[in-house]
Formats: structure tokens, C-alpha cells, sequence
């Protein structure tokens, strides 16, 4: 039986840890779109921080938990945050002494306090400055004052630092916006901030409209907040076994580390590879 594969990217096709994607989760993609199974990326990055993945051997991309669609390289769906609210969105950020990462298509502009606290997540943190500056725009990145405001913004981000809360900012955030911690680095953890009536189980729902694929036969694999509720609406649930807590415990099965070749083993116990 054919299944329709949803990935996330950071820290489940993309190791933090080692800084690459292994091996030998590529192979297992690979293998798997062989077969006849279609493989999304389900990411809470934008467009512009998923760039170095558009090569990628895969059937589409559902980008800014679901803001933005692609299908076979066709957007399918496109709804950025409007001007005004995330100008408003920024001060609030600010007001909370946290960086702000804005997510466009073109790039994802990030405010000096947010670019040192997540720079290290891109790059090993004995890297020396010129490749720290190249990781970072290879990953689609620039400073806020390079911003381009004719580039629309999907997403954003607040960043502080390691162990403090987001709370004071979440109390303040504007419904239907919400803040959902999606990675540490050892300087400074980051939040995404994204609409909160558009999920990522709302982009699987749209490609498997469009797909005209059943979501009994779709798969979620995924490691923190923002992928539980992908993670729940799918057919079957998938956590990585470096994942937070409670997304394993909204998972059907836990596989492996994503440096213990994690992907591949959830392949295999899918059945779409042998």
C-alpha cells in the first residue's frame, strides 16, 4: 500500500548534533520515492531557510508550518503574515528583550541578538567567523537591515537566552499567533511564531487534497512542539528518539536517534524500504 511521507527538517532530517543530514536517511529517501512513495518536507522554516533543501529529491515542500505549498515545484497554497502585523509582532519580540527572525521567501532576516543566539546551531561551534557567515547564508540567512519588505514574511521567531522562558512573550502574543520552542543552541533557545489557525497538519491536509492521497495512508515523523499535532493527524505518528518528551508520547511509534539512523529505521518499520 502506497504511503505519502511527511518530514520535518531540523533535528529529524537535519542533525543539530553532527551538522548534516546522514547518510543514510537520504539513502532511505531515496529508496522510499523509488518505491512509489511520496516524501514531503514539513518544516516550520520559510522558503528562505529551507533553501539549501529545494534540491532535495523530494515530491514538495509544506514550509512555515503550512503557510506556503509547493507540489512538483507548483505552489498550491501562499499566505503570508500581513505588513502590519508583523511589524507589530517584531515590537513585541523586542519589547520582550528577545531577538526577531523574520521568514521570507527570499530570505529570513534576523536581528543582531538573534543571529548570536542561534549562529551556533548552524555551525560547529569551533567554526571560525567567515564560516559561521557562510553557514548561516547558505541557510538562507541575513542581517535585519539587509531586509527587503517587498519579500513576504511566512513566519517569524523570537530567540533568548539558553534556559529562559518565553512566557512573558507568550502572554502578550496577538490571537491567532503562537510561539511553539523549536530548538536550542548552546547560546540562546528559539521559538517559532506562526498563525496559529494554519498547523502543519493543516498544509498535510491541503497536498493530500491536492494529491488526492487518503490520510489513513499518510505519515508524520517529527521531533518537537510543532510537529504534534502533524504527528497526531496523520495515519500513523512517527517520533524521533532524540525527540522532546511529549512528542513521543503523541507518537504511534518512537524510532531511533536521528544520528542512529533514525529515518532509515522508521522506514524500515514502515515497510515503504527493505
Amino acid at each position: 500500500m502506497k504511503k505519502i511521507l511527511f518530514l520535518d527538517i531540523d533535528n529529524t532530517l537535519y542533525s543539530g548534533k553532527s551538522g548534516i543530514v546522514p547518510e543514510s536517511a537520504m539513502r532511505a529517501v531515496n529508496e522510499a520515492r523509488a518505491n512509489g512513495h511520496p516524501v514531503f518536507l514539513c518544516t516550520g522554516r520559510s522558503k528562505a531557510e529551507a533553501s539549501r533543501y529545494l534540491a532535495f529529491p523530494v515530491d514538495g515542500f509544506i514550509f512555515s508550518s503550512g503557510t506556503l505549498i509547493t507540489v512538483g515545484g507548483k505552489t498550491v497554497y501562499d499566505h503570508p503574515i500581513a505588513p502590519e502585523k508583523v511589524e507589530e509582532i517584531a515590537g513585541l519580540v523586542r519589547s520582550c528583550g528577545m531577538g526577531v527572525l523574520m521568514g521570507g521567501a527570499q530570505r529570513a532576516y534576523l536581528d543582531a541578538k538573534c543571529w548570536g543566539d542561534v549562529v551556533n546551531y548552524f555551525s560547529r561551534p569551533e567554526a571560525d567567523a567567515d564560516t559561521k557567515l557562510r553557514d548561516m547564508r547558505s541557510n538562507g540567512m541575513a542581517p535585519m537591515e539587509q531586509r527587503d519588505r517587498n519579500d513576504p514574511v511566512y513566519k517569524m521567531g523570537a530567540s533568548t537566552n539558553h534556559g529562559t522562558s518565553f512566557e512573558p512573550l507568550l502572554k502578550i502574543l496577538p490571537p491567532p499567533f503562537r510561539l511553539i520552542h523549536t530548538l536550542s543552541s548552546p547560546e540562546g533557545d528559539f521559538g517559532d511564531i506562526s498563525d496559529g489557525s494554519i498547523m502543519k497538519s493543516d498544509g498535510i491536509r491541503r497536498v493530500l487534497e491536492y494529491t488526492g492521497m487518503n490520510v489513513n495512508d499518510s505519515v508524520g515523523i517529527g521531533d518537537s512542539g510543532n510537529d504534534i499535532d502533524m504527528i497526531r493527524f496523520c495515519g500513523t505518528g512517527i517520533a524521533m528518539g532524540n525527540a522532546d518528551e511529549e512528542v513521543k508520547q503523541a507518537a504511534d511509534w518512537v524510532t531511533s536517534d536521528i544520528d542512529e539512523d533514525g529515518i532509515r529505521n522508521a522506514f524500515l518499520h514502515l515497510g515503504v524500504i527493505g
